[in-house]
């Protein structure tokens, strides 16, 4: 009986420690919508490169998804960027 409740405190403690390690410093616990990070793109930048830095920890994160996708939106511009010239 012992060592199945020093397994089970051995892996509440491991839990722990690694959802510390997934967070974004700046931000702590919160998480930041794809609109926020398109509204600050120096935190978006900041936030990209410490998920980019480590995705096998931080890459599935929701801040992480967020920026990726941000960092989508704000690549693509915007429809009246598009023009097409047809008398070509």
């Amino acid at each position: 009986m012992k060592p199945i409740l020093f397994l089970l405190a051995a892996a509440s403690l491991a839990g722990c420690t690694r959802e510390a390690s997934q967070t974004i410093p700046e931000l702590g616990e919160r998480v930041l919508t794809v609109d926020e990070y398109l509204k600050q793109p120096d935190l978006r930048q900041r936030v990209g490169a410490l998920c980019h830095n480590d995705p096998g920890r931080m890459g599935m994160t929701p801040n992480c998804v967020n920026v990726r996708r941000a960092d989508h939106i704000a690549s693509m511009g915007t429809a009246a960027d598009l023009r097409i010239d047809l008398s070509k």
